[in-house]
């Protein structure tokens, strides 16, 4: 029901639902919308969020990297409280710790004009500053599906095309991976925004549009077996897991079109992988 509104409310080109991270006190739920039209080389990805309790979809903050590293050392399970302080900062003319905020000091004759002069020296990007932001809860939310999404999201070779005029859509022509292909890492590709400088120039190519590997191969992920894929009992679908996230799961049926994406865990990485498939 959730999703139902969610779609009448946005009416986006696609809407998925995308899985869900388990919290102590409520599961955070989560859904992605992808708009291709217009968009250059890769759809925009927006993604929505509701609680157990109530499936009341929201959509998702920014993205900050204010707090990464923080986010990063986190290693504790969500409880499920959107709200949750998880670092507070101290915002610009608050006031110090057992002390009165600071009195603006008198200008001096013509200080007005050497204060311009000195501004001129500062270049642009050295005058935009992030205002400073608490982390939330709901911000490491943000944080921790952007990376799953990142990390594991991928697609079977051949299930997207891009367009002479380099728009990425599903590729109607696509009738699944065969028997031979469906196992192999080597059929499948991260569905994301390319990252990699190599395949950013092969883009850059005439010949991209034909090219049915423009995005870029799971197999070259690091460490390698961070990626195990297996034949379901049936042997019909191929079920690979990221052992990084684990919780996440895809599949394809091969000789179909059918494929799809889920995570279901707890939102935590598992940093020991390295050490564990040496």
């Amino acid at each position: 029901m959730g999703l139902l509104k969610l779609q009448a409310n946005w009416r986006p080109e696609e809407l998925q639902f995308w899985g869900k991270i388990q919290g102590i006190n409520n599961d955070y739920y989560i859904a992605v919308s992808l708009t291709y039209t217009n968009q250059y080389e890769f759809p925009t990805k927006k993604f929505f969020w509701a609680l157990s309790k109530d499936f009341e979809f929201q959509e998702m903050p920014e993205l900050n990297d204010q707090h990464k590293e923080a986010i990063n050392k986190e290693n504790s399970l969500f409880e499920g409280n959107p709200k949750k302080k998880l670092v507070s900062v101290k915002k610009e003319g608050e006031e110090e710790e057992g002390g009165a905020p600071a009195e603006d000091a008198p200008v001096e004759e013509g200080g007005e004009e050497a204060k311009k002069d000195n501004l001129s020296d500062i270049s642009e990007e050295e005058e935009i500053k992030i205002p400073p932001k608490d982390l939330t809860e709901l911000d490491r939310l943000t944080y921790v599906v952007h990376a799953i999404e990142n990390d594991c999201v991928i697609s079977p070779i051949g299930a997207y095309k891009l367009t002479p005029t380099h728009q990425v859509r599903r590729n109607e022509a696509f009738k699944g991976l065969n028997e031979d292909q469906y196992l192999q890492l080597e059929n499948y590709q991260h569905f994301r925004n390319v990252q990699g400088q190599q395949y950013k120039d092969e883009l850059d190519k005439p010949s991209a549009p034909f090219n049915p590997r423009f995005l870029e191969p799971v197999v070259e992920d690091q460490p390698k077996g961070v990626w195990s894929i297996q034949a379901d009992s049936c042997k019909t679908n191929a079920i690979a897991r990221n052992l990084l996230w684990p919780g996440f799961g895809f599949y394809h049926k091969h000789g179909s079109k059918k494929f799809g994406n889920m995570y279901i865990g707890d939102g935590l990485k598992n940093d020991e992988l390295p050490f564990m498939i040496q």
